[in-house]
């Protein structure tokens, strides 16, 4: 709702007022309050900031750690040359013999990536490399998969790195937005 405000001129022009609620915004920032306006008459203000219980905190590692591991564990697999996996990969997928170890280690990279704190540019890049590699496991689950079951496997696993990272920005944000 833009507020009027007289400029130095002594008109209430519209980019006085926009500039005017940009500054009040800025100021509820800073002092910890939200403006939410909901319709063009009536502003909610949030005062409380969000914040994270003990057992929002454990479970965001847990949660986080689990992914990490699964995604190093199979990254390693990949890279060690372990014959069920390749197997699965080059026989059932039909991924070529030579990606398979940049699977690997981009896994292990991933699984990395996301233990590193204080570095939320880099775990949301790390978060978008995992749902993609996921989305594309499961579409080639669907293409060559064994069995039913199998091909929801990915979709599991992307069930747990969206609790992680849900967690993780839930932890991390000042103040949690609507």
């Amino acid at each position: 709702m833009a507020t009027t405000t007289w400029c130095s001129t002594g008109c209430s022009c519209l980019c006085c007022s926009a500039l005017a609620d940009l500054l009040q915004n800025d100021l509820n920032h800073l002092t910890g309050k939200k403006r939410i306006t909901l319709d063009m008459k009536t502003e909610h203000t949030i005062e409380k900031p969000a914040r994270a219980g003990r057992a929002t905190q454990i479970a965001e590692m847990a949660i986080t750690g689990l992914v990490a591991f699964i995604w190093v564990y199979f990254g390693r697999l990949y890279l060690i040359h372990d014959p069920g996996e390749w197997r699965i990969a080059n026989q059932q997928l039909g991924y070529p013999l030579y990606i398979i170890p940049l699977i690997g280690v981009t896994h292990i990279l991933g699984g990395v990536g996301l233990l590193i704190p204080n570095l939320p540019r880099l775990t949301e890049w790390v978060y978008a490399g995992i749902v993609i590699d996921l989305l594309l496991a499961f579409y080639s689950q669907l293409n060559g998969g064994d069995s039913t079951w199998d091909k929801f496997d990915p979709i599991l696993v992307m069930a747990f790195v969206f609790a992680s990272y849900v967690l993780r920005r839930f932890m991390h944000a000042k103040r949690w937005s609507i």
